[in-house]
C-alpha cells in the first residue's frame, strides 16, 4: 500500500485487497483516481484508499489547503465518494508525515471523507497511522472517526537514516503494545513492510524487491544471512557499494506470530509486489 501500483492488486490468500487508489493532488488538491478498479477475488471485499502520497513522498500540505476551507472539505470528500469502486467494503485514510499542530485539520478532512464514504454504504473506514508519533496521531482521538486503525510499524531503519534492520520483533512489538494500550486490540491493524532497503556507499537509500535484491546479491556474488537479532535478511557488497536489510515470509510470520501474542488478529502488508513470493499463500 505505498504506492497507487500492482503491489494491492487482488492476491490469493488475502482477505481484503486495496484495488482502488484515490490520490489527492499535490497542485490542485483534487482527488483523482490513481488507476482503475480492479476485479477483486478476496472473499471479504475490495478495499478503496485515498492518500496524500504522491511522487514518492506524502504531502501534508494538501490536507491543509483543504482544510481552510469548508466548501474544500465538502467537495473533496463528496468527490471521494463518487470515486469510491462501487461494492467497496471500505476506505482508508492514508494522510501520514502531519505534524502535531496539524491534529485538528487532520481530523476535520477525515471525519467530513469518512462522514461521506459511510452516507454510501461504505461499512468500514480505517485510518493509517505511525507508531510513534502519537502526538500528531493520538490513538485515541482518531479512532472516534475511523472504526480501525492501521498502524505503520517500520521503518525502524529506512530512507534517511543509517542502513539497518527494517523492522525487528521488539521494536515492532514494543510499537504495536503501545498503540494497543491506547485503543484495544480490536481496533488495531498491524502495518508490516513486505519488501527491502538498498543503501548505497554514498549515503542513499531506495525501496528494492524481494527479487531485485535477489539478483543484485548473486551479480555481486554474495548472498543474503539472516541477521540473529532482528530476523531481517542482509547482504552487503563492497565491490558494488551497497548494502541492503530485506523482509521475507519467514520474518512476516516472527512478526505476525508477535502480533498475535499481544492480542491482534488483523495484519496488512505494503508493498507486496516487491515481496517474496511465498507472502502470496499467506
Amino acid at each position: 500500500m505505498s504506492s497507487p501500483s500492482a503491489q494491492d492488486r487482488p492476491t490469493a490468500g488475502f482477505a481484503r485487497v486495496v484495488d482502488t487508489w484515490i490520490v489527492l493532488d499535490s497542485s490542485s488538491f483534487r482527488p483523482a483516481l490513481a488507476f482503475q478498479p480492479l476485479i477483486a477475488s478476496a472473499p471479504e471485499g475490495r478495499v478503496s484508499i485515498v492518500t496524500s502520497l504522491q511522487g514518492g513522498r506524502y504531502h501534508p500540505e494538501v490536507v491543509r489547503g483543504i482544510a481552510e476551507s469548508e466548501d474544500a472539505v465538502t467537495n473533496t470528500a463528496r468527490t471521494i465518494a463518487t470515486l469510491i469502486a462501487p461494492g467497496s467494503a471500505g476506505l482508508i485514510l492514508d494522510f501520514q508525515e502531519m505534524a502535531p499542530e496539524d491534529l485538528n485539520l487532520l481530523a476535520r478532512v477525515s471525519r467530513a471523507i469518512a462522514d461521506s464514504a459511510r452516507s454510501k454504504s461504505i461499512k468500514q473506514v480505517v485510518m493509517v497511522i505511525p507508531a510513534g508519533d502519537s502526538a500528531a496521531y493520538p490513538a485515541a482521538g482518531l479512532a472516534r472517526i475511523a472504526d480501525l486503525l492501521i498502524v505503520r510499524l517500520f521503518p525502524e531503519h529506512g530512507i534517511g537514516t543509517a542502513a539497518g534492520p527494517i523492522v525487528s520483533p521488539p521494536w515492532f512489538a514494543r510499537g504495536l503494545g503501545a498503540r494497543a494500550s491506547e485503543v484495544g486490540v480490536t481496533r488495531i491493524i498491524a502495518g508490516l513492510p513486505a519488501d527491502g532497503i538498498l543503501w548505497s556507499a554514498r549515503g542513499s537509500a531506495r525501496r528494492v524487491s524481494y527479487a531485485e535484491a535477489l539478483q543484485l546479491a548473486e551479480r555481486a556474488s554474495t548472498s543474503f544471512v539472516r541477521d540473529a537479532a532482528s530476523g531481517n535478511l542482509h547482504a552487503t557488497s563492497a565491490r558494488e557499494g551497497w548494502e541492503i536489510w530485506l523482509v521475507d515470509h519467514e520474518l512476516i510470520e516472527r512478526l505476525i506470530a508477535e502480533g498475535r501474542r499481544i492480542g491482534v488478529t488483523r495484519f496488512v502488508l505494503f508493498g507486496l509486489d516487491g515481496g517474496d513470493p511465498l507472502l502470496a499463500g499467506h
